[in-house]
C-alpha cells in the first residue's frame, strides 16, 4: 500500500473515531474516555487497533468497531497504533469543562507508515447530563437525545 493510501486510511480512522454516532455503553466514546481521562488524571490514552477484532480502549469497547475492523484484514497492515490526548479548554456557557481531544493514528506496513492527527471538543461523560444513544431496536420508545452542550 502507499504511503499516500495509508495517510489516507489513518484520516478515516481518526475520522471514525470522533464521530458521535460511534458509543461506549450508548454514551459519546469520545466523553466518556475524557470522563476517565479526568478521573484517572491521565492526559493520555494509547491503544492498538488489531483488524478483525473489536477495538478496545482502556478496556472500553467502541459499539460496532467490528465492523470497521473486518474490513483492515485484507490489507495486510503490519500495525495500527493510536493515542488520544486530552486538554483543558476552559468550560462551556452552562457549566461543564470543556476539552480538546487530540487523536493520532500511526499505520505500519513493509517499513512504510502513514500517519493522521486531528483534533475534537469534548467534554466528560456526566449521565446527568446526556442520554443514552437509541439503538434501532429501541428507536420506538426512545426518548429523544438530550442537546449536547
Amino acid at each position: 500500500m502507499k504511503r499516500r493510501q495509508m495517510n489516507s486510511l489513518a484520516h478515516s480512522l481518526c475520522a471514525y473515531l470522533c464521530s458521535r454516532n460511534n458509543d461506549i455503553g450508548g454514551y459519546w466514546g469520545i466523553g466518556v474516555l475524557c470522563a476517565v481521562s479526568k478521573r484517572e488524571r491521565r492526559q493520555k490514552i494509547s491503544f492498538v487497533l488489531r483488524p478483525g477484532e473489536s477495538l478496545r480502549i482502556d478496556g472500553h469497547e467502541i459499539s460496532g468497531s467490528k465492523d470497521v475492523t473486518d474490513k483492515l484484514v485484507p490489507l495486510g497492515l503490519d500495525s495500527i497504533e493510536g493515542r488520544l490526548s486530552f486538554f483543558t479548554d476552559g468550560r462551556y456557557p452552562q457549566g461543564a469543562d470543556r476539552f480538546t481531544c487530540g487523536l493520532a493514528i500511526a499505520i505500519a506496513q513493509g517499513g512504510r507508515v502513514g500517519m493522521s492527527i486531528t483534533h475534537v471538543e469534548c467534554w466528560p461523560h456526566d449521565p446527568t447530563r446526556e442520554r443514552r444513544r437509541a439503538i434501532a431496536g429501541d428507536a420506538s420508545r426512545a426518548a429523544p437525545p438530550a442537546p449536547r452542550p
